[in-house]
């Protein structure tokens, strides 16, 4: 049998890792237990990635960019009205689809306020992901005429944290706190700033 290339071991070690730290949480997910599941050796994630938090930060940006692709996808064409509604839905389809997963995000957050070691790479990868939804929504609102009055990097800051709060208050109460209200929220946000972009302007 040939031996899978670098890039198909990343690939299988990222979906082990995906399963493995939704199913344990950060701190209780093992290197070894992350092999077994794409069915190599330790080494093997060691040749690939740093540490346990090198690979978590490939993970996020991985997914995090998942979910942007998505959402640029879903309007791509539409009108800014249409555009923030259906934002909204997407985003909240996410969320609810995969709850494990941002909370698992806030719970690495948490962790890495206090946590030297793994700050450095959490606050690298949350700036860079900012950058790339900020070059995002800029393109957007290219598209809708509002590019020089809409505060692009305020939406994007905004818009990861209200996912966050989002994403913990559904895990709390998920009847109340369900995919329309969530969807709301964040609908609601992106026509605030394109309201706003559009009165400078």
């Amino acid at each position: 049998m040939p031996r899978p290339g670098r890039e198909n071991v990343r690939e299988r070690l990222l979906d082990a890792a995906a399963e493995e730290f939704t199913d344990n949480g950060y701190a209780a997910a093992r290197l070894q237990d992350i092999a077994r599941r794409a069915g190599f050796t330790k080494g093997a994630v060691y040749s690939n990635f740093d540490s346990k938090q090198a690979l978590f930060a490939q993970l996020l940006a991985k997914k995090s960019m998942d979910l942007a692709a998505r959402v640029i996808e879903t309007v791509s064409g539409l009108g800014p009205g249409d555009a923030a509604g259906r934002s909204g839905d997407a985003i909240a389809s996410w969320l609810v689809d995969e709850p494990r997963w941002p909370l698992l995000v806030t719970e690495f957050a948490i962790q890495a306020g206090r946590d030297p070691a793994l700050n450095g790479a959490y606050r690298s990868e949350r700036r860079h992901l900012r950058s790339e939804l900020e070059a995002l929504i800029r393109e957007r609102a290219a598209a809708w005429g509002v590019q020089d009055s809409l505060d692009a990097r305020g939406v994007a800051t905004s818009l990861l944290a209200l996912i966050s709060g989002l994403a913990v208050e559904h895990s709390v109460d998920p009847e109340q706190i369900d995919q329309r209200a969530i969807g709301d929220a964040i609908t609601e946000l992106f026509l605030g700033a394109i309201s706003r972009a559009a009165e400078r302007g």
